[in-house]
């Protein structure tokens, strides 16, 4: 008698190759996947092995990327809320990774087809504005896991690499005569004072956001509108956590800390500009704005996100006879609000997780 039947050979077969799935995905092409929490395994590994090779084991197994990426999708398909998109560094400093922030800053990803249209948009803008003498200037507010790199965990600090994605937007975009200031040695420089990013929070704090500013001014070749710091912050005070902090379930008033906040001379009184700015829906949270000052000064339009929408309007009340903000939508901002507005300087800010275009702008000019 057979010791297995012919059709239950045929089973066994298919089980035996089943088990052989994980052995073939280490050497069988994988999707990219999340960056790995254990790069290599715990010294002396073998001395209580189910605590020390577990994590390496857990971010080595075949066909990783895959799995996790339709782990991801089964989580959207199902509004699954499980997963938070942060990672706890050094000191409490928590590090936001949704929109693949943490991998872009290690390196580990490069979206070179939106980073290309980013530079064709850029430069299309520069031009036009260069024909109406206007200037522009690109200035993107880096990741807090850029900046502080140093906090992150040892595992995510192990696998940083170049070129990132602000290297190559910065180099292509020089290429192409585009204005840059690279605010990641400003903004590193600046640590040696006081922190510049929230700990609770995926943003600078008001001291980032004083430096970035008068770095891009300086950039415009308008050192002359920078804000001192002693007109425009006071010390260092308790503040509520931020947006990272509430995926921890955590809300304090007092938890995290920034800077108080000082209006710099002179005083504005703004007066709305009109008909000027796109009209967006009342639950859009990036309303844009027009506004004039009544004190003289430059026009000054900046094309951004969070990271300036707030932030930098007391500064440039300061600064600009006429200031204007709109958010940069992925590279589909209103062009015509930037016709219609017709600016002297034009700061282009995308954050840096969201340097990849990912379309043109309505009514973008042809060229």
């Amino acid at each position: 008698m057979p010791l297995l039947l012919a059709y239950r050979r045929w089973w066994c077969l298919i089980f035996t190759a089943i088990l052989l799935l994980p052995m073939l995905g280490h050497v069988l092409p994988d999707i990219p996947g999340p960056v790995r929490p254990a790069v290599a395994p715990a010294e002396r590994w073998w001395e209580r092995a189910g605590e020390r090779v577990d994590p390496y084991i857990n971010a080595h197994f075949g066909f990783r990327g895959a799995i996790m990426a339709a782990n991801a999708a089964y989580a959207r398909a199902f509004h699954s809320t499980r997963a938070r998109p942060l990672v706890i560094g050094d000191n409490g400093q928590l590090f936001y990774t949704g929109d693949k922030a943490l991998e872009q800053s290690l390196g580990l990803v490069i979206r070179q087809p939106g980073l290309d249209q980013l530079g064709t948009v850029i430069q299309k803008l520069d031009a036009a504005l260069k024909a109406r003498g206007a200037k522009l200037v690109f200035a993107s507010p880096p990741n807090n896991t850029t900046i502080l790199h140093e906090d992150l965990p040892d595992w995510a600090e192990a696998q940083m690499r170049q070129p990132t994605e602000l290297d190559l937007v910065d180099g292509d975009l020089k290429r192409r005569g585009v204005t840059t200031v690279d605010l990641r040695p400003i903004l590193r420089a600046g640590l040696k004072d006081g922190p510049v990013y929230l700990r609770t929070d995926s943003h600078w704090n008001q001291r980032g956001a004083l430096l970035a500013f008068n770095a891009a001014m300086a950039a415009a070749g308008r050192p002359d509108l920078a804000v001192p710091p002693g007109e425009a912050i006071g010390a260092l005070r308790p503040y509520p956590t931020g947006d990272l902090a509430r995926y921890l379930g955590e809300a304090s008033p007092g938890g995290d800390r920034d800077y108080a906040i000082l209006n710099p001379p002179p005083k504005a009184t703004l007066t709305p500009i009109t008909g000027v700015m796109p009209v967006r829906p009342a639950s859009d949270p990036f309303q844009p704005y027009a506004f004039s000052t009544g004190h003289v000064g430059p026009s000054i339009m900046v094309i951004g996100d969070s990271f300036t929408q707030h932030y930098w309007t007391r500064l440039l009340e300061a600064r600009a006879g006429r200031l204007a903000w709109m958010h940069n939508n992925a590279c589909k901002f209103d062009w015509a609000a930037v016709e219609a507005f017709k600016p002297d300087i034009v700061i282009y800010a995308p954050v840096e997780r969201s340097l990849p275009c990912k379309g043109t702008p309505p009514g973008m000019p042809a060229g």
